[in-house]
């Protein structure tokens, strides 16, 4: 019996190698951007009861002086805006990460890197795999969290039971998070494809590729396998490259941050704590951006192998035949 999960690993490596080299630095910025998002980013104009003193420094004893009531009143509107705006770039990176799986595959398939006019070819799959991943979410989220509800809330109080309930709780739980997991990396490593290639709505595609997993199980469950080392792998790869890129690119905004330290005479302003934010701003934008463009292979690698296991389990749905073509030959 072949075993497409293993002999399609050096198929990948060698489809990697032949779309990204010789370097071409517009093709690799430009698929930075959709690994960027792959791996995914009410105005108070006064907060009552905040002393802040004539230079410009916060009083931090005026502050430790208030009580936790005091505190929660006074920044509470401003801790639930933060959780509002970063709810809404979560949403907006799901968003267009969701559109960004199908530029990545629409990239390899073609063998050329076209964002603009791959996202508007495939706009309507995107949101529809968009409306997927949330609810998706939501699922997992209500089955956890109904679970809760029924076995440690009326239990509050109750150490015992609360104990038993969380160790009935934490299995299901682990269970219901390993399941939406598969089925999330199920659609998105092969139902985008197959959404791709026969064109497509989400839950069609998934009636295209069902009998198609049914019929290959070994298949699938040795793919499982392998992917899930393979994650481990180029997790590991990504820590280091991106660690090496935090010390590289940390070093300047490190010297820029102590002179900035020592001008103010090391005190702590308003001026000198909006130097900071900025500093950390830029510093934390570049490092994703160094970051990305160090991710391209590893991303591309992996769609690859997805994409080659496809083909090589249903020949139908072969996106990459030319590629694949080329390498064994």
């Amino acid at each position: 019996m072949v075993y497409h999960a293993l002999d399609c690993l050096d198929d990948a490596i060698e489809a990697t190698r032949a779309f990204l080299l010789p370097v071409d630095r517009r093709r690799w910025l430009t698929l930075a951007v959709v690994v960027f998002f792959l791996s995914g980013g009410s105005g108070v104009s006064s907060i009552p009861n905040t002393s802040v003193n004539v230079s410009g420094e916060f009083d931090l004893d005026g502050l430790a002086a208030q009580s936790l009531p005091e505190l929660l009143d006074q920044f509470l509107p401003l801790v639930v805006g933060i959780a509002i705006v970063f709810a809404a770039v979560g949403l907006l990176f799901t968003l267009i990460g969701s559109i960004m799986e199908f530029v990545l595959v629409d990239s390899l398939r073609s063998e050329s890197v076209a964002v603009r006019e791959a996202m508007r070819t495939h706009l309507r799959s995107g949101l529809a795999l968009f409306v997927f991943r949330i609810v998706l979410g939501l699922v997992v989220v209500a089955v956890v969290g109904g679970l809760a509800a029924v076995l440690v809330v009326p239990a509050l109080g109750n150490d015992t039971q609360v104990l038993v309930g969380a160790l009935v709780l934490v299995p299901v739980a682990l269970v219901v998070g390993l399941i939406a997991a598969l089925v999330h990396g199920l659609t998105t490593n092969f139902v985008v494809p197959t959404m791709i290639h026969d064109d497509r709505g989400l839950v069609s595609a998934w009636r295209r590729f069902w009998p198609v997993l049914w019929n290959n199980l070994a298949q699938f469950a040795l793919y499982v396998v392998v992917r899930f080392a393979l994650t481990l792998g180029v997790g590991i790869v990504a820590g280091i490259a991106t660690g090496i890129a935090a010390v590289v690119v940390g070093v300047p905004f490190l010297f820029l941050g102590g002179a900035a330290f020592l001008g103010t005479g090391g005190t702590i302003s308003v001026a000198s704590a909006i130097v900071y934010g900025l500093l950390l701003a830029l510093y934390v934008v570049l490092l994703l951006a160094v970051t990305a463009v160090l991710q391209v292979p590893l991303k591309t690698f992996t769609r690859y192998y997805e994409l080659l296991v496809l083909g090589d389990i249903e020949s139908d749905l072969d996106l990459v035949e030319r590629r694949r073509d080329a390498i064994r030959t």
